[in-house]
């Protein structure tokens, strides 16, 4: 009797330990996905950045995607990974107007730094640039957005952007 009950005890723990298992997201990265609105209205264009608060190899990694005409933005690979670290991200949104520049980022800069830049400066190498969006969400230093993602799915990560 003791042996049958504790081998349905242990059947169980093991079934729900398999089911627990398989419902998780074995790579343990993130996904993201929301709706970016400016004055209540869907932002088609603009560049979503999420910034890890964390150093990687001494670099703080950012991730970032442009939204589409519903204002919906995705970011669920990087690179040859299937997402982005959990943690702690600032959230900076730009949609920038004008040429950033026709010559490749300088080494050590990608296109969201290139952004922020253009941003900052208003000018990149002669070229008019303008942020088309509120700049207190334009660079790491000034954005009050913040996220924290969890490993697996992380929706509805919606940002409604006030001002002019």
């Amino acid at each position: 009797m003791f042996v049958r009950r504790s081998l349905t005890r242990a059947a169980g723990v093991i079934a729900l330990a398999a089911l627990t298992g398989c419902s998780g997201d074995k790579s343990g990265l993130a996904t993201v996905s929301g709706v970016v609105t400016h004055n209540g209205n869907p932002v088609d264009g603009a560049r979503v950045t999420f910034h890890s608060t964390v150093e990687i190899d001494g670099k703080r990694p950012t991730y970032a995607a442009l939204t589409d005409s519903t204002g919906k933005y995705v970011i669920a690979a990087v690179g040859k990974e299937p997402g982005l670290p959990p943690g702690l991200y600032k959230v900076t949104i730009t949609k920038i107007e004008g040429k950033v520049g026709s010559n490749p980022p300088p080494e050590g800069m990608d296109a969201g730094q290139m952004d922020a830049m253009a941003s900052d400066l208003g000018v990149v190498k002669g070229n008019p640039v303008k942020n088309l969006l509120p700049d207190e969400y334009a660079t790491p230093g000034k954005t009050k957005l913040s996220k924290t993602l969890e490993a697996g799915k992380n929706e509805n990560v919606d940002f409604e952007l006030k001002g002019k």
